[in-house]
């Protein structure tokens, strides 16, 4: 494999970043909406079944029961709408309203249109952007791939390489020189794109968004130059080869058993979770084969 070539981000995978990281921002808001919806909806249905209960002069101790169960819940629904609409207040930050993209930020106006003419959004009668069906659909495709990667890349982050050791993010102090980043190696060896898994960590820790400025610099194409150059400067096979008494010791021999030894620890790791109750082993996806899956635009 040519690295030097390899390791150049095209322009094909800088669009599609764009339009996920897009993506993800103005779902912060709709998932809200979606989910007040929903409530709204219990709501007025739990609503029906008090008022249908109500009625009569006597009611049995069982239909009292059912009453005061149904009242309760009742409750409980209306402060998650509660919630809900607080949340949405203070994520109306995240909307992006059409006026606006044509007069502070025109630079996203092209990405933008594109995603409505591929009916990845639409826009409201309040002239903000929203997310289709459509894109619904590709924004599960990215949660996939996003747990995916935190299930069976994360792990690689963090290799001490001399004492044949992976870092554990709870009790480890994952800094200083002892520790070798092998995320891109790995993802070259099983030929997977570097550039996607990079992009995925990215994404999991907030990276783009701590930048104040991304919208303009995506707007300019410069967004994604840092995740390039993080590609371009991580340890590849090759670097993985080293002599001892015996002769030399070949990268892929090297990255094959910290493979083995990666994945058997990421297996505990997910055990840990399901036993734990932080995950439901129905959650759990099975192949990391999901990062490769093209999206559909």
């Amino acid at each position: 494999m040519d690295i030097s070539s390899s390791r150049l981000l095209n322009d094909q995978s800088r669009k599609e970043f764009g339009l996920l990281l897009l993506l993800d921002h103005l779902m912060r808001y709709d998932l809200l909406q979606i989910e007040r919806s929903n409530i709204e909806e219990e709501i007025f249905k739990i609503e029906g079944i008090v008022e249908e209960l109500k009625k009569g002069f006597f009611h049995s101790e069982e239909q009292e029961g059912e009453l005061n169960f149904q009242k309760k819940e009742l409750g409980q629904a209306r402060d998650a709408l509660t919630q809900i609409v607080k949340e949405m207040d203070e994520n109306e930050k995240f909307r992006i309203n059409i006026a606006l993209v044509e007069k502070d930020q025109e630079k996203l106006e092209p990405i933008l249109k594109f995603m409505e003419e591929r009916s990845i959004l639409t826009v409201g009668v309040d002239n903000y952007y929203k997310i289709s069906k459509k894109g619904l659909e590709l924004y599960s495709q990215l949660v996939d791939q996003l747990e995916s990667y935190l299930m069976y890349f994360d792990v690689f982050a963090h290799v001490d390489l001399e004492n044949g050791i992976f870092g554990d993010p709870n009790n480890d102090l994952l800094e200083g020189n002892q520790w070798t980043d092998l995320r891109v190696a790995i993802a070259e060896f099983k030929g997977m794109d570097p550039f996607r898994v990079v992009f995925l960590a990215m994404m999991s820790d907030e990276k783009f968004f701590e930048n104040p400025d991304w919208k303009f610099e995506l707007g300019l194409g410069t967004l994604f130059d840092e995740l390039e150059q993080i590609v371009k400067d991580q340890v590849s096979v090759n670097d993985l080869s080293y002599e001892d008494d015996i002769g030399i010791v070949n990268g892929e021999d090297v990255i094959r058993d910290i493979l083995k030894q990666g994945e058997s620890l990421a297996k505990e790791r997910i055990k840990s979770e399901i036993d734990s109750g932080k995950k439901l082993e129905n959650d759990i996806l099975r192949d990391e084969q999901v990062i490769t899956k093209n999206y559909s635009w």
